[in-house]
């Protein structure tokens, strides 16, 4: 009889005293590392994670395969975006020192063990990529602001039991697939994290810089100080983007002369049909959107408008977009400079290497109070006007432009 008391005393007052020297014993020791110098982009630590199935189920491919095909697919596709920083493999190693990777909780206490290293690797954002089963197998993609704690979260539902070249096929759709979703949920706040570190990273190089006058550097254009404000004010909504401003920008790329077969010439002009606005039932027509021009502290903000922009006009329907990696690979081979400063020619000369029929372009900057984003499309073979428009925001309400891009995609494309 008076087992029952004592057995009440241990579960009420030993077992919580346990846990919590247990939970104490495998708290994370992390290693610290430097800060990185002031940037502008998007410092995101990404983790792959797998949950252990019962039941009698197991993963026909094991987590450690997984996780490999992951951070190969998702650093990738990151990379390519052009505005984010992902942290190496190698950091996370580091901070974690003999902490194994697959032994931690990170869902335990609404994320609070990936929080933590992420923020120990100076982190904006982590992204997780998540595979379970409940009932069903799923994949879970998250992103987490480190700053404001906000959670985007994403979810899809993959074959049964898929092994194999099928399941890496598979998952890599399903990540491209949840990234765009959690891109379209996140922009405006990657926009806002975006907006604020440009700024500080702008401030941090004029601090280091005091003294020192415009110089001639072999900088890709990627990285070229363009001025805050514009040499001359934006053109009025009703006449066509003028050139770039050349005032204190990268001198223009020398001509590329590029050879084609009179074959695939042939097949360029065939390209040249009726516009694809006149109709669903045509085939569609192949669009390269180049990075917007802006100054040097809006750059990787233009970079996510930019990627706003194509995911537009990719929801169309009507248009075969060129993605940005073979953008940088028609870069490589023509020898110019990218940075959303395209002059005119060498956008042409690449349209026309990528096959493509149409291209948009534009630019981000300030004028005065407010801050005014203008696109055109342009006929690549005619080098025709076919479509303009514009949106102006109040400085510091720049997440105004995304709300107007819908609007502004469907006056771009619409048919002149």
């Amino acid at each position: 009889m008076s087992c029952r008391p004592q057995n009440s005393f241990f579960i009420l007052f030993v077992c919580p005293v346990l846990v919590l020297f247990i939970s104490a014993c495998t708290e994370l020791r992390l290693r610290t590392m430097p800060s990185p110098e002031p940037a502008a982009k998007l410092r995101v630590l990404f983790l792959p994670m797998t949950d252990t199935v019962f039941q009698g189920r197991y993963w026909a491919v094991p987590h450690n395969v997984f996780a490999e095909q992951m951070v190969v697919s998702v650093q990738r596709t990151l990379r390519n975006a052009g505005f984010y920083d992902v942290v190496p493999q190698e950091d996370i190693k580091t901070v974690l020192g003999d902490t194994a990777v697959e032994s931690i909780h990170w869902d335990m206490g609404h994320w609070s063990a990936a929080r933590k290293v992420g923020r120990a690797l100076h982190a904006d954002y982590v992204m997780i990529c998540r595979r379970g089963f409940q009932g069903f197998y799923y994949v879970r993609m998250l992103l987490i602001n480190l700053e404001t704690g906000k959670v985007f979260e994403t979810t899809d539902h993959p074959g049964s039991h898929l092994s194999g070249s099928a399941h890496s096929a598979e998952y890599r759709k399903i990540v491209q697939a949840r990234y765009r979703d959690i891109f379209n949920q996140a922009k405006g706040d990657m926009l806002a994290t975006a907006l604020r570190k440009g700024s500080t990273a702008y401030s941090a190089q004029i601090v280091m810089k005091p003294s020192e006058g415009p110089t001639s550097t072999p900088e890709s254009a990627s990285s070229a100080v363009i001025p805050v404000t514009p040499a001359t004010p934006p053109p009025a909504c009703e006449e066509a983007l003028p050139a770039a401003t050349t005032e204190n920008a990268p001198a223009p790329p020398p001509a590329v002369a590029v050879q084609k077969p009179s074959v695939e010439r042939k097949s360029l002009q065939d390209m040249t049909g009726p516009s694809i606005m006149e109709g669903r039932e045509s085939e569609k027509t192949r669009i390269v959107v180049y990075d917007l021009e802006t100054p040097q502290p809006m750059r990787v903000a233009g970079l996510i408008i930019t990627e706003a922009l194509r995911e537009e006009i990719h929801k169309t329907g009507f248009f075969d977009i060129v993605n940005r990696e073979d953008i940088g690979t028609a870069v490589e081979e023509m020898k110019l400079q990218q940075s959303g400063l395209v002059q005119m020619q060498g956008a042409v000369q690449m349209g026309r290497l990528l096959a493509a029929r149409q291209s948009v372009t534009g630019r981000l900057g300030p004028l005065g109070s407010s801050i005014v984003l203008q696109i055109k499309r342009t006929d690549i073979e005619t080098m025709g006007t076919l479509s303009f428009g514009s949106i102006t925001a109040p400085a510091g309400r720049e997440e105004d432009f995304l709300n107007g891009l819908p609007e502004l995609a469907r006056k771009l494309l619409r048919k002149q």
